[in-house]
């Protein structure tokens, strides 16, 4: 079997490795960050969301568009750059927001989500890692009647699939999560999916990594910077650092973050990102907090009880890489977050702040394939916000790729 690279150590990375190591290959697993799971990973929604697939390119953010522009909607930001890629990934975006596209890029990502859920489940069996996983189901909040109306044809179009989507009232959505009782926000009504699930997405990064390198002899190669390949008449030979020697490999899979942009020279598909900044966070779980997953849709913000936590994450900053944390955003989150739900009212020394930077394609789908430059490297990148939940199946779509 062959020896294979992994760039990249979160969830998409780990789980590429997984799916590499039960094959049989030799893996090593690289990343820039000391330990796996700390980026985009570290404080993600924790939603599984094997029935909500939603390209993010779509009529109904179109119509919203505007208010974006304007700075109207405290959910999304877009910092304008004077830069030929982000012109251009605007452009995609907005040929992908048509109805028929739309439907069929989320018809895309629901199929790779499939997939996720039966490696995960497979997973779970095989290794018995522990990671706060939990099929929690989720609801979807819709604050006014016409946004739950129209949310009546796209569960329909997803049951038909055979997806298991229900149509609730506020009150029929409270039997299922008591805690709403207590929601300051607009309800109209729910979507609930019961079989959408939860985990720590960082956690599950730690835990593969150390059975990988238990049960199948991984090599962990941490805080190490990928700087380019090493390749011979086009061929991948080996992976070369800023900070280390070159190690030799037949095959490499790119599966990091808005960070593949900068192996754009030989990577040229990775220009196809943009990175879309997240908030997240995380206080200690109480004893009303809700168990199931919510998802307010008016507001973009997500809640998971995760383990003896609670997370709140939204926002979608559209911005130049690397911008970093901005504490007015964060603030705008806690303070939308604590308009609906007592528990983030008062900051506690034990809450935890984040942001990350979600690797966004137009299209919301992932890019999965060989590269066009280099002949045994392939590209896992581009998951934007349901990395999470694409990672099992993306791994597994790479994993085939290279397999062929």
């Amino acid at each position: 079997m062959a020896a294979i690279a992994v760039v990249g150590a979160g969830v998409v990375g780990v789980s590429t490795a997984y799916v590499l190591a039960r094959a049989g290959h030799r893996v090593t697993l690289i990343d820039a960050a000391a330990e796996p799971g700390t980026c985009a990973s570290a404080g993600n929604a924790a939603q599984l969301s094997w029935a909500y697939g939603d390209a993010m390119a779509s009529p109904a953010l179109i119509r919203h568009l505007p208010a974006i522009v304007l700075g109207r909607d405290p959910a999304f930001r877009i910092s304008w750059q004077a830069d030929p890629d982000f012109l251009i990934w605007g452009l995609r975006f907005l040929a992908n927001a048509p109805a028929a596209c739309w439907w069929a890029n989320t018809r895309a990502i629901l199929d790779l989500a499939a997939v996720s859920r039966r490696e995960l489940a497979a997973l779970l069996v095989e290794t018995g890692i522990s990671f706060d996983y939990r099929p929690a189901g989720k609801l979807h909040l819709y604050g006014d009647a016409s946004s739950f109306r129209a949310a009546h044809a796209t569960v329909d179009r997803k049951n038909a699939l055979g997806l298991d989507q229900r149509m609730l009232n506020r009150q029929a959505a409270e039997e299922v999560e008591p805690a709403l009782r207590l929601y300051q926000g607009e309800i109209a009504g729910a979507v609930y999916t019961p079989g959408d699930a939860l985990g720590d997405a960082a956690a599950y990064c730690r835990a593969l990594t150390a059975h990988l390198v238990r049960e199948y002899g991984m090599i962990p190669l941490l805080g190490r910077r990928v700087c380019g390949f090493g390749t011979v008449n086009g061929r991948l030979r080996a992976i070369r650092f800023l900070d280390r020697e070159d190690i030799a490999v037949d095959r490499a899979v790119l599966a990091t973050g808005p960070g593949a942009t900068l192996l754009s020279r030989d990577v040229p598909e990775a220009r196809a990102i943009r990175p879309v900044r997240g908030y997240s966070l995380t206080i200690p779980l109480t004893s009303g907090a809700p168990r199931v997953s919510l998802t307010d849709v008016k507001r973009k913000l997500a809640f998971a009880a995760i383990g003896n936590r609670f997370r709140v994450a939204g926002l979608a900053d559209i911005t130049a890489a690397g911008a970093g944390f901005d504490a007015a955003r964060f603030d705008a989150l806690r303070t939308t977050a604590s308009s609906v739900l007592q528990e983030f009212q008062v900051a506690g020394p034990n809450d935890i702040p984040w942001s990350g930077e979600r690797p966004t394609t137009p299209s919301s789908q992932p890019i999965i394939c060989p590269s066009r430059r280099i002949r045994g490297l392939y590209l896992n990148i581009g998951h934007g916000m349901l990395g999470w939940t694409l990672a099992l199946g993306s791994a597994r779509r790479v994993a085939d790729l290279i397999k062929a």
